[in-house]
């Protein structure tokens, strides 16, 4: 049931901002912002199934949403160093 309100909530923010006109470059950049993050998060996963022999492992959190989001691949690159010399 938590989940169809959250669903519906997401929808009538979205149409609410397609009816009040979000400007598009403003919605570009959001779009880019979220893409990254989910590709980034996506090779996180993999990184930490293939590697899971080996007991390394990044947490995917919403810190680490946030950082990767921001960074992109480097982001991941940056995270995998931090994980295997720092921890």
């Amino acid at each position: 049931m938590n989940s169809i309100i959250m669903v519906s909530v997401v929808l009538f923010i979205i149409l609410f901002l397609l009816l009040v006109g979000l400007p598009v470059k403003a919605l570009r950049s959001i779009s880019r912002f979220v893409l990254r993050g989910v590709i980034c998060v996506m090779i996180v996963f993999i990184l930490n199934y293939a590697f899971a022999s080996n007991n390394f492992h990044i947490p995917i959190n919403a810190v680490t949403c946030g950082f990767l989001s921001l960074l992109g691949v480097p982001g991941v690159v940056a995270l995998s160093v931090i994980g295997i010399y720092l921890v």
